[in-house]
């Protein structure tokens, strides 16, 4: 299928035959009727497809939050929703769109509105990624319906983490790690290639330095590289470890249980019987850890009234668990570097890590039965699946009608007996429940009707994670 902006270049083609002198009054020159209302045609269709690429009208999605740069140059990816068509071809938060379809973005007059385009085709786009060298090529395809419409339309990976959290409610099934993130978003990361360290701990310099150094590791495979004599960048540090104590008094617990006895008359009665027991003091200890990280123009130094500050992040999280802050550190950083250089989620309080199960179909959460759109060139596509198909059954399994219809307690609705199709979103998790018995299921079975007609449709599946962070 010819893409959109394709057909109206071959529309556009026309006018070498005398369309634009005819719509002017000009003399043609047609064999015959047929012939000048053909032109006529074509010349309307080519004036539609530009109407439609000039007021915003492609319907086509691939599941980003895109923004024009000031000067035209490139388009600057602020958010990739997980799970999209966007985030299977490998694009991220941060990257530069510098071309599409092999034209300049500068070149392009609404050039999001080129990679919207049309449901069902793909979209060839040129990244700058930062800290690495040379141009990526991403082939991402589009799909119909709006991901950013969360409320309505979801991923995969979006519905198994909302029924494992009963939509983000439990927090007990995630991570308590409070993170706050800044960026300056007038800054040009990409000019920032290079970074060193501000050691400035007088009480502890070697907790301090072996810090530094996985920060180091993990901004070296970002790309960036360290240099001492003129950085771009310096990096300052600040860090906290310890305990906080809790005396839990004792406590007196009454419980009532029910006895019987022989009565001459009754025969065996009931009788309810108090008993009272004292449960000991006892102290909870409480491991805190805290990292926080500030990144400044190291050119700016000395030449600004306030602290150049380009990036910053912190990251606490408490645990009964007593470790040293070197471990922890790992995990900390990571989860502070997620969102270098680009932020989308400023603040947060709980995250998680889930695995789940990937075929490429979007779910309607008003109508959960009919397929949304599938992915195309995912697993689901590959199969057969289509956009418009009802899912009868999943592995013999009724999927809901409606989202809604599980009532506040998804996670139950879908683990509580085998009577749930959704449970296949869960055969490659990471969690202790598992939806089937069989071990090692290398295919989901569909129950689909197309076009009226029932088939059974095997999808092999892929193994994805989703990363979640979470406002309180």
């Amino acid at each position: 299928m010819q893409s959109e902006q394709e057909y109206f270049l071959i529309l556009n083609d026309s006018k070498n035959n005398g369309v634009d002198s005819f719509l002017f009054g000009d003399k043609i020159e047609t064999n015959s009727m047929k012939n000048l209302l053909l032109v006529m045609l074509a010349h309307l269709l080519s004036i539609t497809v530009c109407i439609s690429q000039e007021v915003g009208l492609s319907s086509g999605s691939i599941g980003c939050k895109l923004q024009v740069s000031s000067d035209n140059q490139f388009i600057k990816v602020n958010m990739v929703i997980q799970g999209s068509p966007a985030d299977m071809e490998g694009l991220k938060a941060g990257d530069h769109i510098i071309g599409i379809d092999g034209v300049s973005v500068r070149e392009i007059k609404n050039p999001i509105n080129h990679i919207k385009g049309t449901p069902g085709t793909f979209v060839k786009l040129a990244i700058g990624r930062y800290g690495k060298a040379g141009i990526l090529e991403g082939n991402v395809p589009r799909i119909s319906v709006p991901l950013s419409d969360e409320r309505r339309y979801v991923t995969e990976g979006d519905l198994a983490t909302r029924i494992y959290t009963n939509d983000f409610s439990e927090h007990r099934q995630m991570v308590q790690s409070s993170m706050a993130v800044l960026d300056d978003e007038d800054v040009n990361i990409f000019n920032y290639r290079s970074y060193d360290f501000e050691y400035t701990s007088a009480q502890d310099p070697l907790l301090e330095k072996e810090l530094f150094k996985e920060v180091a590791d993990q901004l070296n495979t970002m790309g960036l590289k360290r240099s001492q004599n003129n950085p771009d960048m310096l990096i300052l540090m600040s860090s906290y470890s310890g305990s906080k104590e809790h005396y839990n008094p004792p406590q007196q617990i009454i419980s009532t249980r029910i006895s019987t006895a022989y009565d001459w008359y009754w025969g065996f009665v009931p009788i309810p019987i108090t008993e009272s027991t004292t449960q000991g003091g006892y102290t909870e200890v409480t491991y805190l850890y805290s990292i926080s990280l500030k990144f400044l123009d190291a050119h700016k130094i000395g030449h600004s009234k306030l602290p150049p500050v380009i990036w910053s992040g912190s990251v606490s999280q408490a645990s009964n668990i007593k470790s040293n802050l070197v471990d922890k550190s790992g995990d900390l950083f990571t989860l502070l570097l997620y969102q270098f250089p680009t932020v989308w989620i400023p603040n947060s309080e709980y995250y998680l890590l889930l695995h789940y199960t990937y075929t490429g179909i979007i779910y309607d959460l008003n109508d959960m039965r009919t397929v949304a759109d599938v992915i195309p060139g995912s697993p689901a596509a590959t199969a057969g699946i289509q956009k418009g198909d009802e899912i009868i059954n999943i592995f013999n399994s009724r999927v809901p009608d409606k989202y809604s219809d599980a009532g506040k307690d998804q996670w139950s609705y879908v683990t509580s007996g085998n009577n749930n199709g959704l449970r296949y979103l869960f055969i490659m998790s990471n969690l202790k429940y598992k939806p089937y018995m069989q071990k090692d299921l290398k295919t989901v079975s569909f129950m689909i009707k197309h076009n009226g007609d029932r088939q059974k449709v095997r999808v092999t599946p892929q193994d994805r994670l989703y990363f979640s962070l979470v406002k309180n």
